[in-house]
């Protein structure tokens, strides 16, 4: 009996361990954080089959002029609703988040691009630099949000990205991130943690359009393109 409480015990504690920084939780004064941080690749995965990592290219430049927050509502970054523990679930109340510097929250994301296989370099290509293993992009960020359900988090991230084509012109793409995890403790640090999920799937899709570009081969139709 001893054993199965200490077993018990040292469980609970690994799994407060694994849990992301809940440093305190969320008020309404305080804005979150908006710093980027990446999930571990599969092979760097807690419990996980060993994988790969995901290279979609080789010595590829990704040229970024702009990269702004362009949301409509650039104060706020989701909310957090407290449901009565009832049948028909009402809500007891509905907390707002307060969005802290979004600009740089993306700025973080696309210097992930690096595990992908592309240098990410803000700002525009030297005057007369045309070489074949690059791409040029102005990033925007359309929609971040995260929110309670039941006991889970989720979240919605949107990039609009505007390619500059080798033989000019442009072309537009919009990238949708999700991230869903448990949320323990409505805290600051697991809000960031969905946030960061949905935009990384998000900048995922972009690297996979950029490195198309790299390679000199033209951009996928968009997704339900007639």
């Amino acid at each position: 009996m001893r054993l199965c409480q200490e077993q018990l015990a040292a469980a609970a504690f690994a799994a407060l361990c694994a849990l992301p920084t809940l440093s305190h939780a969320l008020t309404e004064s305080e804005p979150l954080s908006m710093v980027f941080e990446p999930a571990p690749e599969p092979a760097e995965r807690p419990n996980g089959v060993p994988a790969a990592p995901l290279r979609l290219a080789r010595d590829c430049t990704l040229y970024l002029p702009a990269i702004e927050d362009t949301r409509s509502n650039k104060a706020n970054a989701g909310n957090l609703t407290v449901m009565m523990p009832t049948v028909h679930a009402t809500p007891r109340s509905v907390q707002s988040l307060r969005s802290g510097d979004a600009t740089a929250w993306t700025r973080g994301a696309l210097q992930s691009l690096g595990r992908y296989g592309l240098q990410a370099v803000p700002g525009a290509p030297p005057a007369g630099d045309s070489g074949a293993r690059q791409a040029v992009a102005d990033v925007a960020l359309r929609l971040a949000h995260a929110w309670s359900v039941n006991l889970n988090l989720v979240s919605h991230v949107v990039l609009k990205v505007s390619y500059r084509l080798p033989g000019g012109g442009t072309a537009a793409r919009q990238y949708h991130g999700m991230g869903t995890r448990t949320n323990w403790t409505s805290a600051n640090g697991e809000f960031m943690s969905v946030l960061n999920l949905g935009l990384e799937e998000a900048v995922r899709g972009m690297a996979i359009d950029a490195a198309s570009l790299c390679d000199g081969r033209p951009l996928p139709e968009p997704v339900g393109a007639p």
